[in-house]
């Protein structure tokens, strides 16, 4: 019930947030959302994202803010404290307040279970300029590793579907 309240706060108070408000270029959005996911802090993540989120994650889609929050974030916290992302290629398109970013990461660490990690994940990201910041309006993830994929997907699926 905690964890719940926390996220419904934080989804309140996003717009506040210092990380929304360096968000003035595609990439820093971008970046500032990753940074978020790594140091744990839920609102900062969240307030990089727009009402309007799509998640596209490892096979499972989080057709909403509210479901990416409660389901998957706290997962993509727990990799993300696990891991580290080198930034190994990155594209940004568009114009105006609609843009789009597609990055390439080598992630390496280690899975819940202590096994060493190292793969490539494939980020695509289409951004929104809200309020003079960028938000993240939708996220796909993928890898080219099949194991993790399959196991990425098998762990989302058996998430709660609730904040509890």
């Amino acid at each position: 019930m905690l964890k719940r309240l926390a996220l419904a706060a934080a989804l309140t108070l996003a717009p506040l947030s210092a990380f929304a408000q360096n968000a003035t270029t595609p990439t820093a959005a971008i970046d500032g959302f990753h940074q978020a996911l790594k140091l744990g802090d839920t609102a900062a993540a969240i307030s990089l994202l727009a009402r309007d989120l799509v998640v596209y994650e490892f096979g499972v889609i989080d057709p909403t803010l509210e479901a990416y929050a409660f389901r998957h974030l706290p997962l993509d916290m727990d990799m993300a404290a696990a891991t580290e992302w080198q930034l190994q290629e990155r594209q940004v398109g568009g114009d105006g307040d609609s843009r789009w970013v597609v990055s390439t990461y080598r992630v390496t660490g280690f899975d819940a279970a202590g096994v060493a990690l190292d793969y490539t994940v494939m980020e695509s990201a289409f951004v929104v300029r809200t309020g003079g910041a960028f938000r993240i309006a939708h996220l796909h993830w993928s890898t080219d590793n099949a194991e993790f994929q399959a196991q990425a997907q098998s762990v989302r699926n058996a998430a709660p579907t609730t904040g509890n």
